[in-house]
């Protein structure tokens, strides 16, 4: 199978599976039209998503954009780097504005990495791909040399953005879960 012949029928899974929105939000997202309160909860759902389950994060999110209480974070580092988010985003985002290397800035951010600062930055509105354990599988599966080429390569059949395409592959691989043996080698033929 053909990259383009997977991407297409990922795309259509997710959106039987009803994650159409998370398409539309990431073909929504411009720099330019970012605010700094979204780039704070960019910020602190990233910290919170990094290296757990993205399902368990949310719920931790979502209970704490309720009151913004610091104690539900249990996570000591964590806690550590949102409660320095929450006083200083404002002048974190007028840097990342302001930054000839976006990236670079990031990256120098508490647990913002290699991969996260991908993650942030796509959250926010710069159209890139998030190089994850998920996308990185794919791209080795398919003969690509890392998960950038191989959505550059989707993107000159679909003209979509590569946030667009990050969020489709990425969903994909988080609803039929992560460890090989899980995947069904007859519904996409990639494993």
């Amino acid at each position: 199978m053909k990259i383009h012949d997977f991407y297409q029928k990922a795309k259509q899974f997710i959106i039987s599976k009803g994650f159409e929105n998370d398409i539309k939000w990431v073909e929504s997202l411009n720099i330019k039209k970012t605010t700094a309160l979204q780039f704070r909860n960019e910020y602190i759902w990233c910290v919170l998503n990094a290296g757990m389950r993205e399902q368990v994060a949310r719920k931790i999110y979502n209970n704490f954009l309720i009151d913004f209480d610091l104690s539900k974070i249990r996570h000591g580092s964590k806690r550590v780097a949102i409660e320095k988010a929450l006083k200083y985003y404002e002048g974190w985002f007028k840097e990342v504005l302001a930054a000839i290397n976006p990236f670079v800035f990031l990256k120098t951010l508490s647990w913002i990495g290699d991969i996260n600062k991908f993650h942030l930055a796509r959250n926010i509105g710069i159209d890139c791909v998030k190089p994850d354990r998920h996308l990185s599988r794919m791209a080795e599966k398919f003969g690509f040399n890392d998960p950038l080429e191989m959505c550059k390569e989707i993107q000159k059949i679909t003209n979509e953005k590569l946030g667009v395409i990050d969020i489709v592959l990425w969903r994909y691989a988080n609803l039929r879960g992560s460890k090989k043996s899980q995947l069904k080698q007859k519904e996409l033929e990639i494993y």
